[in-house]
């Protein structure tokens, strides 16, 4: 008998193991630069920032007209909440007509800093 437990391995990999791992990342390198794959990651990006940063804009308009609109704070706060599904789906609506993704971050971030910020000067 060995004085080796058999549960103990060697650190070092394998040839076989070395050899199909280069197979499967020169597979995955030939995915990613198939035409279909870059579309899907163009639209996954535009999605993720009408989702993302739509969201944040829409809540952020959400909080500011519940403090601005002059009604009473249920009647604000119902009217706010409706106005800003209406908005998410117009940012959602623009992060699909710009020209370039990263324009549909920018602007809707921007949007959403620039609520944030009125929110701040308006709030009690």
């Amino acid at each position: 008998m060995s004085n080796t437990s058999a549960f103990e391995t060697s650190t070092q990999p394998s040839a076989d193991q070395i050899r199909s791992f280069s197979q499967i990342s020169r597979r995955i390198v030939q995915w990613f630069k198939q035409e279909q794959s870059v579309f899907a990651f163009k639209v996954f990006a535009r999605a993720s920032a009408a989702l993302l940063t739509g969201y944040i804009a829409a809540a952020s308009l959400a909080c500011l007209l519940t403090v601005v609109l002059p009604m009473p704070r249920l009647e604000s706060t119902l009217t706010a909440n409706m106005l800003s599904f209406l908005f998410y789906a117009v940012a959602i609506i623009y992060a699909f007509c710009v020209r370039k993704t990263w324009h549909a971050w920018r602007d809707l971030g921007l949007v959403s800093l620039f609520f944030f910020g009125l929110l701040q000067i308006c709030g009690q």
